[in-house]
């Protein structure tokens, strides 16, 4: 059987203010913590055994969550300080005991980890790198893949004119290579002769910016595994993070599931009544209260002890716990940190609202960053929210 690392020490900067009162892999995906989805897919795969969650930032909170968590492998949190995720490797070395896996820890994907790694065990590479299609190449590193699979060359975020001559170059050699737009997904399979690499080179601080192009430099062979249309998304920015709570709640990542019973198009963690609509797809926390003639969703997703007054309404957003939503205001295409209060009569509209933060009654609120306590609001712009899913 196989050791799984994951990597969960960030600080979670892309998602802030909302880390700064929890590490990103306790965020909630539809009511369950995006660590909970990296967990599920390396027991699907049927092949690891043990998994180490390396944590720092607000490792204390992550390690008592996991210590507290039953699975079916066997997780082991780890605190260490690091300069980056190779660099989070080297340091725990002594706990690897052969061929592994790295996954990063703000990812959710169903891919077929199991079948990456007979893969992985067919080529006897030194390194394999889960690879996806990528939309936006610009945003992305992206791999020059042989016919063979074999690794050729890396693009590092590449330009529009690094693409256009990337594929004239690759049209000229067709008999040899393919290119196409296949980003890293931040999944490994290395060889146990990493770590070695690893400790004979302390400037290799970073997977996909220093330890890949190295090996590549010093002809160790690398191989792409491609997913193909398994589902797969960097939870990491909060345009994208909404995403992934609509994804889960339109089965998107399947058989990954949120937490809860499903009914009727709608995820419920307990019983409850609501004097109002739900509309599907949605999920409901442990819910405190909720008034009459709400309306909650599409894609709205209520924490624990959230409260909703009397005809209040939202769609298209999260609301994590006991948040206190007032009379006859609107939520739709935010997000809503705990313990926040949204007052009578408020709209909020395509924004991010921090754990604890306060709305007025009847003001209205589009495309703002609104922190707690004497903080200002600042524009959504230095945050990229992203455009209504």
């Amino acid at each position: 059987m196989v050791t799984a690392v994951v990597l969960a020490g960030g600080r979670g900067t892309r998602l802030r203010p909302f880390t700064l009162h929890r590490p990103k892999p306790l965020m909630p995906i539809v009511n369950k913590p995006l660590i909970d989805y990296v967990l599920d897919v390396l027991e699907l795969s049927g092949v690891v055994s043990r998994v180490y969650v390396l944590c720092d930032y607000m490792g204390d909170a992550l390690a008592r969550y996991l210590r507290n968590s039953k699975r079916g492998a066997e997780v082991i949190p780890l605190t260490y300080k690091s300069l980056d995720t190779a660099d989070a490797v080297r340091r725990v070395r002594s706990v690897i005991d052969g061929d592994f896996l790295v996954v990063m820890g703000d990812i959710v994907t169903n891919c077929d980890l199991g079948s990456m790694w007979e893969t992985f065990e067919k080529k006897r590479g030194m390194a394999m790198i889960a690879l996806k299609d990528a939309d936006t190449p610009n945003h992305y590193g992206l791999t020059v893949v042989a016919s063979d699979d074999r690794v050729v060359g890396f693009l590092e975020k590449p330009s529009s004119f690094e693409l256009y001559l990337a594929s004239i170059t690759m049209k000229s050699i067709k008999s040899k290579y393919y290119y196409a737009n296949l980003a890293n997904a931040g999944i490994y399979a290395l060889s146990y002769s990493v770590l070695d690499v690893l400790d004979d080179n302390p400037h290799l601080l970073d997977f996909g910016r220093h330890v890949f192009p190295y090996l590549l430099e010093e002809g160790y062979p690398i191989y792409g595994w491609y997913m193909g249309p398994y589902y797969w998304i960097d939870a990491g920015l909060p345009n994208t993070y909404l995403k992934a709570n609509v994804d889960l709640l339109d089965n998107r990542a399947a058989p990954l599931k949120p937490r809860g019973s499903y009914s009727g198009g709608i995820w419920f963690s307990s019983y409850c009544t609501i004097h109002g609509s739900v509309l599907p797809p949605a999920a409901i926390g442990e819910i405190e209260a909720v008034g009459g003639e709400v309306v909650l969703g599409p894609y709205a997703v209520l924490g624990d002890w959230v409260s909703v007054r009397e005809k209040a309404k939202v769609a298209n957003s999260v609301l994590m716990e006991s948040v206190n939503v007032g009379k006859g205001s609107f939520i739709e295409n935010s997000i809503i940190g705990a313990n926040a209060k949204i007052g009578d009569g408020a709209a909020v509209m395509y924004s991010i609202v921090e754990d604890g933060a306060v709305i007025p009654d009847g003001a209205k609120v589009f495309g703002k960053v609104v922190l707690a306590g004497s903080r200002e609001e600042s524009s959504v712009t230095t945050i990229e929210l992203g455009a209504r899913i």
